[in-house]
């Protein structure tokens, strides 16, 4: 059973791309919906993580960062952090993260 990212019990939680995108369609890109939900083992993905500064704190740090995807389900993924962010000591490079195409807000193509 899939369970997205919470505050209260992760501490941090994603950004929805879809609704940022619908939000701001001038100035918000994301990738096509058919490439965001046919993503493969493998592939690194950009989400937006909204994460405590540090545990309990009501101080938010948001930054992009890379995923590389471990395991694909219907309709969400699972994957593995690939940096440790700037401003929060909640989420740490290497931890599993669980998201769903709607996350995503970039796919990383190593041909560009």
């Amino acid at each position: 059973m899939m369970i997205l990212p919470t505050y209260d019990k992760d501490h941090y939680q994603l950004d929805n791309g879809e609704e940022l995108n619908k939000e701001y369609p001038d100035s918000f890109w994301i990738p096509e919906k058919e490439a965001r939900e046919s993503l493969k083992v493998g592939n690194l993905v950009k989400l937006i993580f909204s994460m405590e500064e540090t545990v309990g704190s009501d101080e938010v740090s948001v930054e992009r960062m890379w995923v590389e995807i471990t395991a694909e389900y219907p309709n969400y993924y699972e994957g593995k952090l690939d940096n440790d962010p700037d401003g929060s000591d909640c989420v740490l490079c290497g931890q599993l993260v669980t998201f769903q195409p709607c996350h995503v807000i970039d796919i990383y193509d190593e041909n560009t």
